[in-house]
């Protein structure tokens, strides 16, 4: 699978299944150095490989909680009986009394 995939896959993925997805990259990742420790992987690369990719998922699933934690809640929208430009000129006869 070639890296931009990867990365596709990996941002339409929701944080449960990021981190199942990282759960299962470590596993493999400890069977990966299993195999090497009794000389049954011949391709070394593929430990760093898939290290980076446990770095990604991890990088998107913190992304997805910040993002998360900056939206604001989702509340009912409060309406106010003034116009916009009402308010304007209220915070700026605001900032103009306190300077």
């Amino acid at each position: 699978m070639k890296l931009k995939d990867i990365k596709n896959e990996i941002k339409v993925l929701d944080i449960t299944a990021l981190i199942a997805r990282a759960k299962a990259l470590h596993i493999e990742i400890n069977d990966l150095v299993l195999d090497k420790n009794i000389n049954k992987l011949k391709n070394l690369k593929t430990i760093s490989v898939k290290k980076k990719e446990v770095a990604r998922v991890l990088t998107a699933m913190n992304q997805k909680k910040l993002i998360a934690s900056l939206e604001p809640e989702k509340s009912p929208v409060e309406t106010s009986s003034k116009g916009k430009n009402e308010e304007e000129k209220e915070t700026k006869a605001k900032k103009g009394a306190v300077k």
